[in-house]
């Protein structure tokens, strides 16, 4: 693991410092959690907006896209 160093403003890194001690995580653990969850999110919105875009390119598909529209979660019709 590498360490680095960011800046956060003051009144975040109050309420960093006291999740962490009430939840007995490490600053650290916190916010690399919080990184990883971000990124995850991002990688998800990117596969959205590339899809959407992609729809755009070919209407055609349309049809097969309302099945995966009417999907809730992967796996499940």
């Amino acid at each position: 693991m590498r360490n680095t160093q960011i800046s956060f403003d003051e009144d975040i890194l109050e309420a960093l410092d006291r999740a962490a001690a009430s939840s007995h995580k490490t600053r650290s653990f916190i916010v690399r959690e919080a990184v990883r969850e971000w990124l995850e999110r991002r990688e998800v919105q990117d596969f959205e907006e590339q899809w959407i875009e992609k729809l755009h390119e070919n209407p055609e598909q349309g049809d097969e896209a309302e099945a995966w529209i009417k999907v809730d979660r992967w796996g499940n019709e």
